[in-house]
């Protein structure tokens, strides 16, 4: 489930649509989720009626420690220069810069 949830930066959800999305129980994905609260890796911003939205919490700990490893791995499999091919590319998305794939590799 944590490796569902670490790239949705900014992007809430339910219990609903997260057990359906990992493919649990909601009985499981509540508990899963309460945890993970009590140890600060998601938060919940916000609720509507009796839905409570939650979000990964990028400023805990643990989450920055799993990001680091896996990064770390992401570099050892794909070699350095794929990895920033990678990060420049992602980086152009946030701020809406056209890049092209062309010959395989990421280009303005």
């Amino acid at each position: 489930m944590f490796e569902f949830l670490l790239p949705l930066e900014g992007i809430e959800f339910n219990i609903t649509e997260l057990a359906q999305e990992v493919g649990v129980s909601r009985v499981t994905a509540t508990r899963i989720v309460k945890k993970y609260v009590d140890w600060g890796v998601l938060k919940s911003p916000r609720t509507s009626g009796n839905t409570t939205y939650y979000s990964i919490n990028h400023e805990s700990p643990i989450v920055k420690s799993i990001e680091q490893f896996n990064n770390v791995l992401i570099e050892n499999i794909l070699g350095n220069e794929t990895l920033y091919e990678i990060h420049d590319y992602l980086e152009a998305q946030k701020s809406q810069e056209p890049y092209a794939l062309a010959n395989g590799c990421l280009s303005k």
